[in-house]
């Protein structure tokens, strides 16, 4: 990816265009076919999503303002950047893409849920809380979330590749659908009673009231050797722009101000994704202005192993204004 930007940057500069501009007539179109041969289909959104933040944004008349500032300044600069990505869903290897859980209802109405996924702030047992919930109808306060283990949800997929959701959350969800199917005829009999006695009716009958659930992503099968079958289930995608101020003479710089645009179907959690891209911005722009490998000169050895060694973005690095 940053070896194609520089070479678009490369070529807008010898042939005196905007890189905006190389980089636009240079998308996919929505009949294109990507070189592992997945057409991208109705689906793709991303040039459409590029002329609305570039309209939205008001990108012509910021970058205006940029060269005028920099007409006048000597020591300090500011830049312009639009930038669009596209993320494939779906593991390279087809048995990855399935997910389990586990789904206990007990007598006093409470739901306890055990799934694939480990939690790493990212919100996920928040989506598979609110996934049981709508599913089974019932508050989210009733549902509780048990932590990742293998004795309860066996052989997981790792909690990676932005796939977690979706595995876990459609287990979840298939688990969840058998139970609440398997209680609505004591639900149909006794419709003004609350869940805790409807649940305890059941159990009295004898019913099952625990559910596994699994799930496996359908369709996808790619053959690497025969460049054949589907690879990614789906794409997420966004366009991002960015301005910046450069000073020149101790190479600080300051984000202005970001816009962000993406493209996540349907939410799960619009809080937590909101701050999943938030958060994936910080990340990224630390990883490509502040954080720097150092390798020792004598062995080879990583030195900078964690955040006391070098330096990650903080309160004062994220955008200023952040769209």
């Amino acid at each position: 990816m940053l070896m194609t930007e520089s070479m678009l940057c490369e070529l807008a500069d010898k042939l005196e265009l905007s890189v905006e501009h190389i980089r636009r007539i240079n998308m996919y179109e929505s009949a294109d076919v990507t070189p592992f041969s997945q057409p991208l289909g109705a689906d793709w959104n991303v040039p459409r999503m590029w002329d609305q933040l570039h309209a939205s944004a008001d990108f012509a008349a910021r970058r205006r303002a940029c060269d005028e500032y920099n007409a006048r300044t000597r020591f300090r600069k500011r830049g312009l950047a639009m930038l669009p990505t596209k993320f494939g869903i779906s593991f390279g290897v087809k048995h990855l893409n399935q997910g389990m859980a586990l789904v206990h209802v007990y007598m006093d109405g409470s739901v306890l849920v055990a799934h694939g996924g480990t939690e790493m702030g990212q919100g996920l047992h928040t989506k598979m809380a609110q996934i049981a919930a709508e599913t089974l109808q019932l508050p989210l306060s009733a549902i509780f979330i048990s932590e990742t283990a293998t004795n309860t949800a066996a052989n997981t997929s790792p909690t990676a590749a932005s796939a977690s959701s979706d595995l876990n959350g459609f287990a979840v969800h298939n688990a969840c659908a058998a139970l609440a199917r398997r209680l609505q005829p004591y639900r149909d009999e006794h419709p003004d009673l609350p869940f805790a006695k409807v649940a305890k009716i059941a159990y009295l009958d004898r019913c099952q009231l625990t559910e596994a659930g699994h799930y496996a992503t359908p369709d996808i099968g790619f053959d690497w050797q025969k460049n054949q079958g589907l690879l990614y289930f789906y794409f997420t995608q966004g366009v991002a722009l960015a301005e910046v101020e450069l000073d020149l003479l101790t190479g600080a710089h300051t984000t202005r101000r970001v816009d962000v645009l993406m493209d996540v179907g349907r939410s799960l959690n619009k809080a937590i994704d909101i701050g999943q891209i938030e958060g994936a911005f910080a990340q990224g722009q630390g990883w490509t202005t502040t954080e720097e490998y150092l390798y020792s000169p004598r062995d080879g050895r990583l030195l900078t192993q964690g955040p006391g060694n070098y330096k990650i973005p903080s309160a004062l690095d994220i955008p200023r204004d952040f769209r």
